[in-house]
Formats: structure tokens, C-alpha cells, sequence
């Protein structure tokens, strides 16, 4: 499943409330650490397909951002049915996959 942009805030709750398994991307375009993990966040969504992966620029959205207190980026956030079970902070890649590995 391709990785989505959420475009606004109905937007993101809709697609989180349709969805068993999200991990979310919390982003901005001038963050370094964030392009750092986006191809492999890219990666990760072709090998995980049974879990849908979006992507939240706080710049463009960021009501959402402050709804779950991303005060860091990047911030990936993990959640099973609407429940948020991880969060990782920074360009940390083992623990994104474990995250991910988790849900």
C-alpha cells in the first residue's frame, strides 16, 4: 500500500478510524533528520502491506501534531485499532522497525 498524505484533519481520523494498523510520519519539509528516514519509512511501508503508512507535514496540518503533543521530529507514531501503542522519536530506525513489528 502506497504511503498517503494526509491533507487535513478529517482527512487523518478518517483514514485512522478505517484502519486496524497506522504508523504515522510526523514531518516537516526543512527537517534533516526527517528526509534521512523518509525513503526508509518509504521501505518499511512496501515490506509491512498490511499496515497503512501516512505522512503528516506539520507545517501543512498541524492540528494533528499538537492533538498528539509531537513536540520533535521526526515522530513516528504507531497505533492498533485507533489506539496509539508506540512512539518513536528522531531518526531512529530500529526503533521505528520495532514499532512497526509490534502492532
Amino acid at each position: 500500500m502506497p504511503i498517503v498524505s494526509v491533507d487535513d484533519s478529517d482527512h487523518f481520523y478518517r483514514l485512522l478510524n478505517s484502519y486496524q494498523k497506522v504508523v504515522v510520519d510526523f514531518t516537516a519539509s526543512w527537517c534533516g533528520p526527517c528526509r534521512h528516514m523518509s525513503p526508509i519509512f518509504s521501505d518499511l511501508s512496501g515490506r509491512y502491506r498490511d499496515i497503512l503508512f501516512l505522512t503528516v507535514d506539520i507545517d501543512k496540518v498541524g492540528g494533528i501534531a499538537r492533538d498528539y503533543n509531537v513536540t520533535s521530529l521526526p515522530t513516528f507514531k504507531a497505533f492498533y485499532g485507533r489506539c496509539q501503542q508506540n512512539t518513536v522519536v528522531g531518526a531512529n530506525r530500529p526503533g521505528l522497525e520495532y514499532a512497526i513489528r509490534s502492532l
